[in-house]
């Protein structure tokens, strides 16, 4: 009689050991399965609001190009107004040595001799100036470093935004570079990357704030962390 009272005391006892052991193990499973989906939630937030910031940086960089279109235009006249008689001058000077300009013409006829302005060429010769204003609105150190202060402004306690290594390069017509959003909190690190080509428009085009939206290409953003 004692033999099965001892029997059943330890059958008792290994028994409520393995449902604590089972019940142990569910409920680290169950605490397991909720700090993967805590993560899982928090990741997903950190990807959102790291998006968000970069739509924010698209702004900027909107406001940029707008910025290098009248900074060029600018160019454009500032030559116009006070180099440009000296520069048609100094054609003419190579013509009359017997240098030959592409600008200017050196026309003989009834009248006598005289010089016609190759109008072609001079409007590409403001184009490439418009052009050149505009990529150093970009690669230039003093404009360059206002897109990147500008970009920074936007950073908050979690989110930090920056462009790659700082760095612009051109390639054709297009000036390319990456900008990087990344979220931190509670040790968490979310960062994705939008990489941008800027077309390098013409003189002549006509941009406003309805299209100018078509000169910013952007390439599908990837995650780093």
């Amino acid at each position: 009689m004692k033999n099965e009272k001892g029997y059943i005391l330890i059958s008792s006892l290994l028994l409520f050991m393995l449902v604590m052991l089972i019940s142990m193990t569910l409920i680290n499973i169950c605490i397991t399965n909720y700090e993967i989906q805590d993560i899982y939630v928090k990741s997903k937030e950190g990807f959102y609001i790291s998006e968000g910031y970069l739509d924010k940086s698209y702004l900027e960089v909107v406001k940029h190009v707008d910025f290098s279109i009248e900074t060029a235009n600018n160019k454009v006249e500032d030559f116009l107004e006070n180099e440009y008689d000296k520069f048609v001058q100094e054609e003419k000077n190579k013509e009359r040595q017997g240098l030959d300009s592409e600008y200017i013409d050196l026309r003989e006829d009834e009248f006598g001799i005289h010089f016609v302005i190759n109008k072609e060429k001079i409007d590409e010769k403001l184009n490439y100036i418009f052009k050149e204003q505009y990529e150093k609105c970009f690669l230039k150190i003093k404009y360059h470093n206002r897109l990147v202060k500008n970009i920074k402004k936007l950073n908050s306690q979690d989110v930090k935004l920056r462009i790659l290594d700082e760095n612009f390069d051109i390639k054709g017509d297009k000036i390319n570079f990456k900008i990087v959003s990344s979220y931190t909190k509670n040790k968490m690190i979310n960062e994705i990357v939008q990489g941008y080509y800027i077309d390098v428009p013409n003189k002549d085009d006509i941009y406003n704030e309805d299209n100018i939206g078509c000169l910013i290409g952007l390439r599908d953003w990837f995650r780093r962390k």
